[in-house]
């Protein structure tokens, strides 16, 4: 859809300087065409801004350097630019309706404005919001409740008595309220755990691809509002996710964690289980937490790839560190005992 660059302008809160235009939407600064919006978020582009063919550019005020093209000023231009390309790019939606094939137990009210695609199937109790998509082959188990706006992709699949807030997106393969991975041995083989809890999900959460967030044993798994969970991403039961934190894809929380606000967790991250994560943590790609972290900051671990031979030798160092550290505190003290002159206070 085009828009002006005036009311682009508006919406997302820059400065429009130069004439206004229509701009059909956005592009890289590079490939842009005329109709196009493209942006400047850092000085190292700057000698590629005054041959680009895009209509407008968003960058910063002391970045702007020829008159050729319409500007929309931000103190931020890639986020100006995120709002720029939602405003342009409005998610498609099915139009209201229930298709044929779905089938939907007895007593199930859905609200005139909800999209329930084919082969759906939702159980006693549900309860769906106004504007809800339920896409192709997505099971919802007993006593759902589903809040406004919220779109589940083909084939996800909802435990029973979950609650999703409103404005959420699951993506296609996610299954929420699976049971949690609970065994008690018992002799010669392991009893299942019942897991009893639920899962809650706030408003506005975002949840990728086969991923998957299980079900308390006595407590709910929850995630609050705004937090945003990437593809193939393991949430076991009785976590609790703090608002607005973002989970990368691959990363594994183990049970009864709590994470908390505003963290940024890296892709292949391992957490533990029964610890606690203060807010604002950022966890580096493949870091594995194995005890609480109580103080904010960045935090990493694993080894940075390296040619394999010295990968190798550093390894076998790695192992012998324990005994290295021990010989060289015999020698210290040795060392100490010979010379008690240079002992410190």
């Amino acid at each position: 859809m085009a828009i002006k660059l005036s009311e682009l302008a508006q919406q997302t809160g820059c400065r429009l300087q130069g004439n206004d235009c229509l701009i059909e939407n956005v592009a890289d600064l590079d490939s842009a065409v005329e109709g196009q919006l493209a942006f400047v978020y850092s000085p190292k582009y700057l000698d590629r801004m005054a041959a680009s063919k895009a209509s407008a550019i968003i960058t910063k005020e002391e970045w702007v350097q020829d008159s050729a093209h319409a500007f929309l000023i931000s103190d931020n231009p890639r986020l100006a630019f995120v709002k720029a390309t939602r405003l342009l790019n409005p998610p498609e939606k099915h139009a209201s309706g229930i298709s044929p094939s779905a089938v939907i137990a007895d007593g199930v009210k859905v609200p005139a404005s909800a999209y329930i695609g084919p082969n759906v199937v939702i159980e006693t109790g549900v309860e769906l919001g106004e504007n809800a998509q339920i896409g192709a082959g997505s099971v919802i188990a007993a006593n759902v409740r589903i809040g406004d706006n919220t779109v589940l992709y083909p084939n996800v699949t909802i435990g029973h008595d979950t609650q999703i807030g409103k404005n959420c997106i699951l993506f296609s393969g996610v299954v929420i309220g699976a049971d949690g991975f609970g065994y008690e041995r018992d002799g010669d083989h392991y009893l299942k755990i019942p897991q009893l809890g639920n899962v809650r999900i706030g408003n506005d959460v975002e949840i990728g691809a086969n991923s998957t967030v299980d079900r308390g044993a006595l407590h709910d798994t929850v995630i609050a509002e705004g937090v945003k969970i990437d593809n193939l991403v393991q949430v076991g039961h009785n976590v609790q996710i703090g608002r607005h934190t973002v989970i990368s894809a691959q990363t594994g929380v183990a049970g009864s964690t709590k994470l908390g606000e505003y963290c940024l967790i890296g892709g292949a991250v391992a957490i533990r289980d029964n610890i606690e994560i203060t807010d604002n943590v950022v966890l580096t790609g493949r870091t594995l937490v194995m005890s609480p972290i109580r103080e904010a900051g960045v935090y990493s671990s694993g080894i940075l790839s390296d040619r394999n031979t010295s990968w190798r030798k550093n390894t076998m160092r790695f192992r012998q560190l324990d005994d290295i550290a021990r010989r060289l505190a015999r020698l210290e003290k040795a060392l100490a005992e010979k010379n008690p002159a240079d002992k410190k206070d």
